[in-house]
């Protein structure tokens, strides 16, 4: 599978914006990590709204 949602865990810092302004709802706070993840890569509606409220510019959207 292609990944559209694409997460850079050295940069995010799991503050959980992008979850907020995700209308899937496919983001979460891995808690094993403290980062950002996604639970579906397909339901991604490519929007970039998530991409857009990273204040660290730790996701992106292909």
């Amino acid at each position: 599978m292609n990944e559209i949602v694409s997460i850079d865990k050295v940069l995010c810092t799991g503050c959980g914006l992008c979850i907020q302004k995700c209308p899937q709802k496919i983001l979460y706070i891995n808690r094993k990590t403290m980062t950002c993840d996604v639970t579906d890569q397909s339901k991604c509606d490519r929007q970039g709204g998530c991409e857009e409220v990273c204040p660290v510019g730790a996701i992106k959207i292909s």
